[in-house]
């Protein structure tokens, strides 16, 4: 097991809610804050408008049409985005086990809502892979997995991050990856661009 780093569950937890925030500011879906304070048994939390989810949700057994399959999708992935980061930082370490477990857990919220919109379990089991094929995705991005990481150390710097400063990390750091990649330099090397 050479070559892999460790990572203490302060930084997982920095980096699931920073990959949360990031899929919900890619799929236009307001971030009120994140946080890695400890509460209510969970590591970290993340803050989202999750109005127009709310209104439509009820509706989703009888109005299946794309307005509210869209909704339902872009929630589901900001759901699992959190997941899909720590996949990504530490690809031995799945999950992080108390994300997972209980009720109101991200996984459970997302495969509720995606089976409100499928025929039966196989359906909803190929379409939440798929969803969750699409999140990776997003994080894959170059440009974007660099936003998480930015976002996440600030986040474990900070403990607690509201609105105005999550979009104010990801998108300078959104624009120091461009400037750096315009420039041919790796935006990993540009620290002294990253926002503060």
């Amino acid at each position: 097991m050479t070559g892999q780093k460790k990572y203490d569950r302060r930084t997982l937890s920095a980096y699931h809610e920073a990959g949360h925030a990031v899929v919900a500011y890619d799929q236009g879906v307001r971030v009120h804050g994140i946080s890695i304070v400890p509460d209510e048994g969970r590591m970290g939390h993340i803050a989202i408008d999750t109005l127009l989810l709310n209104s439509l949700a009820p509706t989703f057994q009888f109005n299946k049409g794309a307005r509210n399959r869209f909704t339902m999708e872009r929630h589901v992935m900001v759901l699992q985005g959190g997941h899909a980061a720590i996949r990504r930082l530490d690809p031995a370490k799945k999950v992080l086990a108390e994300t997972v477990n209980g009720e109101g857990s991200d996984q459970n919220i997302a495969i509720t809502l995606v089976k409100a919109f499928a025929a039966g379990d196989l359906e909803a089991e190929k379409y939440y892979e798929w969803l969750d094929a699409r999140t990776e995705g997003i994080l894959a991005n170059p440009m974007r997995w660099f936003q998480v990481k930015v976002l996440a150390e600030a986040l474990l710097e900070d403990e607690q991050l509201g609105a105005r400063k999550v979009r104010a990390v990801i998108g300078e750091a959104g624009e120091v990856w461009v400037r750096a990649e315009g420039g041919g330099r790796r935006a990993e090397d540009l620290g002294e661009d990253l926002p503060s």
